[in-house]
This record gives structure tokens, C-alpha cells and sequence, in this order.
């Protein structure tokens, strides 16, 4: 683990600094990249982006600092994010995606594709982000046989922040990949002559619905219950982001009249014209 990267004197380089800035800006690079196709304002794009990523850091950390109150103890340690890691990543991912959703809509611009687009980034920042956790050494979660060994904890640990960073990447193939190929997907497309924008953002939403119900088991956390909050609302992601998928499959409206019928029909009216 490498908590600080460089030392000089009073100046330190912490590690999850590094990950944090190069995770950002291959983000905006990503979300200005898209949004540039979309013929939208790059002022604007940029904006947004700044804005959703202070969101997400400061929600995130509040989501952690939290539970965690007794273990921070002083207002340094709290708002020392580099020092002291700690991020809850289902109430950071929460946030920006409610605040690009309003933002969306504020700037005239179709929600599902800013949705689509800015899933792709967030699996960036939150791949980077992992990455820093990991090699901070801050995220041990339970203590296991076979596992890392992590400072300040005792025994081997489940390597947490090792699997969110292999997810991240997983994430960050698939959003980008459906992103790019959604229209051509005939099951979703179904009887609408275009394939309707968000399948990308709703994949997100699921994938990482899937991470948190994995990750409950991993870590010790409130529970309601026997069941871990965590599970709950990793659970929760999944059902919402399944329900959104298929109604946004495309489908005729109306019921079509059944073959049977609509011959008799073809019969009744020759007859009542002679």
C-alpha cells in the first residue's frame, strides 16, 4: 500500500490525490467528447460536470462520515479527504445522477442521453477512484482466511476496493459499448421504428445495483433486520433498473385485433355491400 506517493519535507503527494485528479479528468474528457457530438454547449458541459463531481464528492463523504462519526473524531479528519479516505459511492452516484437529470432538463437537453453519456464518465472517475482507495490501503472490508493484509486492521481482509475497481472497468466496457450500439439491438428496439435513448444509463444503474448487493457481503454495515441496508438498496437498483428497461422497449400501443376477428370483420362487410 502507498498511502503518499512523494514526501518533501512539509509537502506530501498522497496517492488518492493522484487517482483522484487523473479519474476526474479522463471523466471531463469522456463527457466533453460526448456532449461535443451531441452539439452541446461546452460551457455548459463543463459546468455540469464540476458541479456533479463536487456533488458527488461531498454527498459521497457525508454518506460515509456518518456512520463512521466516533472513527473520524476531528472536523480535520473529516474534511481531510486525501489523508483520510472514505467514500460512500451509493449516495455519490445518487446524487449526480438526480443532479444531471435536473440539469438536463434545465438546459432543454434529452435526460436519457446526458443520463447515457455521463454513466460512461462516472464509471471513469469511480474506476480511478477505486484505484486510489486500493492503494491507499483504506478499504479492507470483512476478515477472512485467504485476504490482504491492510494497516491499522487486524488479520487478512476482503479486498473490496480491489473488486470495485475491476467492476468499474467491467462498467465502463459495457455503458460505453451499449452507448454506441443500442439502436441496433433488436430485442429493445422492438415495433418502434428508433431505439429509445437510456438503455446505456439504466445498464449502469443495474451493473451497479449488482455491485452493492455483492458488496453488502463483503462489509460490515447497518442492517435492518438481518439484511444489510446495502443489499436492500443494491437490490432495490436492480428491480428499478429492470422495470425502466422494459418500459422503454419499444412497442405498438393498443392491442392488435386478433387475426379471427379482424377476418370475420373483412366477411361481415362484403356481405352488407351486396
Amino acid at each position: 500500500m502507498f498511502p503518499v506517493l512523494l514526501s518533501l519535507g512539509p509537502v506530501r503527494i498522497y496517492t488518492m490525490g493522484i487517482f483522484m485528479f487523473l479519474g476526474g479528468l479522463l471523466g471531463l474528457y469522456y463527457w466533453w467528447k460526448m456532449g461535443r457530438d451531441e452539439h452541446w454547449e461546452e460551457i455548459e458541459l463543463f459546468d455540469g460536470y464540476f458541479l456533479a463531481i463536487l456533488l458527488f464528492l461531498v454527498v459521497g463523504r457525508i454518506g460515509y462520515v456518518i456512520p463512521h462519526w466516533e472513527e473520524m473524531g476531528t472536523f480535520y479528519r473529516i474534511v481531510a479527504v486525501l489523508a483520510y479516505p472514505g467514500m460512500d459511492y451509493f449516495w455519490g452516484i445518487l446524487s449526480s445522477i438526480l443532479f444531471f437529470h435536473l440539469f438536463a432538463n434545465s438546459k432543454a437537453w434529452d435526460s436519457w442521453k446526458v443520463m447515457d453519456a455521463i454513466s460512461v464518465s462516472l464509471s471513469v472517475v469511480l474506476l480511478f477512484g477505486f484505484m486510489g482507495v486500493f492503494f491507499n490501503g483504506s478499504g479492507g472490508g470483512k476478515e477472512v482466511a485467504m485476504g490482504l493484509v491492510y494497516p491499522g486492521l487486524s488479520g487478512r481482509r476482503v479486498p473490496v476496493e480491489l473488486f470495485g475497481m475491476f467492476f468499474a472497468l467491467f462498467s465502463l466496457g459495457i455503458t460505453s459499448r451499449i452507448r454506441k450500439e443500442f439502436r441496433f439491438y433488436s430485442w429493445y428496439k422492438g415495433e418502434s421504428s428508433v431505439a429509445k435513448d437510456g438503455l446505456a444509463s439504466l445498464a449502469f444503474l443495474g451493473l451497479w445495483g449488482l455491485f452493492f448487493t455483492i458488496r453488502s457481503f463483503m462489509v460490515t454495515g447497518y442492517a435492518i433486520g438481518i439484511l444489510p441496508v446495502q443489499l436492500l438498496l443494491g437490490i432495490f437498483m436492480i428491480v428499478l433498473a429492470g422495470v425502466l428497461v422494459y418500459k422503454r422497449v419499444g412497442r405498438k400501443l393498443g392491442k392488435p385485433e386478433p387475426l379471427l376477428i379482424s377476418r370475420n370483420r373483412q366477411r361481415i362487410k362484403i356481405r352488407g355491400g351486396k
